[in-house]
């Protein structure tokens, strides 16, 4: 199994909330992004040194103080995955925000 969902949870998290605790680290590496109409491994990135672009990859992060932020917007009613559904989420939108 691929960690691809984790990767883009743990990256959107450290973009998001620059907190100085999760004492993330970056690599610059080539990557590739496979399109060979193969299903079953488009989309899929690759480090590749001849032909690919240069990215910034988050390489490390402090798991302990990222699953402790993890938990706790578990909490908060706001994150759209704690909505029972998109129908749910679209009337959540379409409220006006309350505080």
């Amino acid at each position: 199994m691929k960690d691809t969902f984790l990767g883009e949870i743990l990256g959107a998290v450290v973009i998001a909330d620059n907190h100085s605790n999760l004492s993330e680290e970056f690599e610059v590496k080539p990557v590739k992004v496979l399109a060979q109409g193969d299903v079953s491994i488009d989309g899929e990135m690759v480090v590749d040194e001849e032909d690919g672009k240069l990215v910034r990859i988050l390489s490390h992060v402090n798991a302990k103080a990222y699953h402790e932020m993890y938990a706790n917007r578990l909490g908060d009613w706001n994150q759209s995955a704690k909505v029972g559904s998109f129908e749910d989420q679209r009337r959540k939108w379409s409220r006006p925000h309350s505080s």
